[in-house]
C-alpha cells in the first residue's frame, strides 16, 4: 500500500488558504493537501498578522513537527511569500532527525536572495493597491468594496512587510529536490528569476512552464497540479 504524502501549501501575499479549495479532489487518495493559514484573514481574521517571515516559518515548522513528524511530506508555495515561506520551513525541519521531506515546489516566486525593489508605499492605501496590481497583473475587485477592503488590505500590507523586510540569514542549501514553476507571460517574476531556485538545493532541480500570468494559480491551476502529481509520483517511487 502506498504511503500517503502530505502536501503543505502556502498562499501568496494577501491570499488565504481558500485558494486551495478543491485541490484534494484533483489528486489521488495517496496525496492530502494541507493548506497553511496565515493570520488576519478568513477563519483567522481576528488574529494579529505576521510581520516577520522567519517568525512565521518557525511557528509553521513547529506545528508541522508536532503533528506530522511521522508522515511523508512535500511543500508548495506560490509567489515570493509562499515559496520562501515553504523553503524556510523545510530548512528548519531538515535540522530535525527522522522527518521524511521528499521535495519542494516553488511557483512564480523570487528566490531568497533576489533583489526585490517593488517601489510600494505601504502607508498610502490607494497607491499601494495600484502598485500591487501593476506588479502582479492581477486586479482584486474585492478591494474596491469599502467593507471588504477594510478586512483584506491589512493582511496584504503585512504580507508585503514580511516580503520587503526578509533577509536570507542562512546559506545552508536544503537537501530536498526543488521543482520550480514559472508562468509564460509573467512579467513580474520571469523565467530567469524562477530558474535561480536551482542554487538553493543540494539535490535535483527542474524548471517547468505553465500558461498564464503571475497569479495563474487563481484561475489556471490544472497545469501546475499535473506537474506536482508527476513529480510526487517520481519522488515517492525513489523513497520506497
Amino acid at each position: 500500500m502506498t504511503e500517503k504524502i502530505y502536501l503543505f501549501c502556502f498562499p501568496f501575499g494577501g491570499a488565504g488558504v481558500s485558494m486551495y479549495n478543491g485541490w484534494n479532489e484533483l489528486f489521488d487518495d495517496n496525496v492530502e493537501i494541507v493548506p497553511m493559514p496565515l493570520p488576519e484573514r478568513e477563519r483567522l481574521i481576528d488574529h494579529e498578522p505576521y510581520r516577520n517571515l522567519h517568525t512565521a516559518a518557525k511557528d509553521f515548522a513547529e506545528y508541522i513537527n508536532e503533528n506530522y513528524s511521522d508522515k511523508k511530506m512535500a511543500f508548495f508555495g506560490h509567489c515570493f511569500l509562499g515559496s520562501v515561506m515553504a523553503y524556510e520551513v523545510i530548512r528548519i525541519l531538515e535540522k530535525k532527525n527522522g522527518l521524511e521531506i521528499i521535495g519542494l515546489f516553488v511557483s512564480a516566486g523570487f528566490t531568497p536572495d533576489s533583489k526585490r525593489d517593488y517601489c510600494l508605499d505601504l502607508t498610502n492605501e490607494d497607491e499601494f493597491i495600484n502598485g500591487v496590481e501593476k506588479l502582479t497583473g492581477y486586479k482584486n475587485d474585492a478591494l474596491e468594496i469599502p467593507e471588504l477592503r477594510e478586512l483584506l488590505l491589512p493582511a496584504l500590507i503585512a504580507d508585503f512587510e514580511m516580503d520587503i523586510n526578509y533577509c536570507n540569514k542562512d546559506t545552508t542549501l536544503i537537501k530536498s529536490p526543488i521543482v520550480a514553476i514559472y508562468a509564460e507571460n509573467d512579467t513580474f517574476v520571469p523565467k530567469e528569476e524562477v530558474a535561480k531556485w536551482a542554487n538553493y538545493t543540494q539535490n535535483e532541480f527542474s524548471l517547468h512552464k505553465v500558461q498564464g500570468v503571475h497569479l495563474y494559480i487563481v484561475e489556471n491551476k490544472e497545469e501546475a497540479i499535473d506537474i506536482i502529481k508527476d513529480r510526487l509520483t517520481n519522488w515517492e517511487q525513489k523513497t520506497r
